[in-house]
């Protein structure tokens, strides 16, 4: 079972999912594709950067600035991606020492 749209808005934001979801959540941590599902939950976390492209100023400043914004998020997720992928774990009631064992 999948949570819904505003349901992984809040996930994507930090926000602890109902129990139902615990083998989802399982899932998106910890299947082949759990590095590019952090960086999609990232990008959406720096979405709000793009209302830095209405301020007023010049037209190379308006682009440059959220494409930094939306840079930097992928750069630093992608550097604690490790640590907060064993938090979300713990948030949902896994133990990464035994979820994420290096002989899988």
């Amino acid at each position: 079972m999948r949570p819904g749209v505003l349901r992984w808005l809040g996930y994507a934001f930090g926000a602890r999912l109902p129990v139902r979801y615990a083998p989802w959540v399982l899932h998106d941590l910890t299947c082949r594709t759990w590095f590019l599902r952090h960086l999609g939950r990232s990008a959406v976390q720096a979405t709000p950067a793009a209302l830095l492209a209405l301020l007023p100023g010049p037209a190379w400043l308006r682009v440059t600035l959220p494409l930094f914004v939306l840079f930097s998020t992928l750069f630093m997720a992608a550097l604690f991606s490790p640590m907060v992928r064993e938090k979300r774990l713990y948030q949902h009631g896994y133990l990464p020492e035994v979820v994420l064992r290096e002989d899988d």
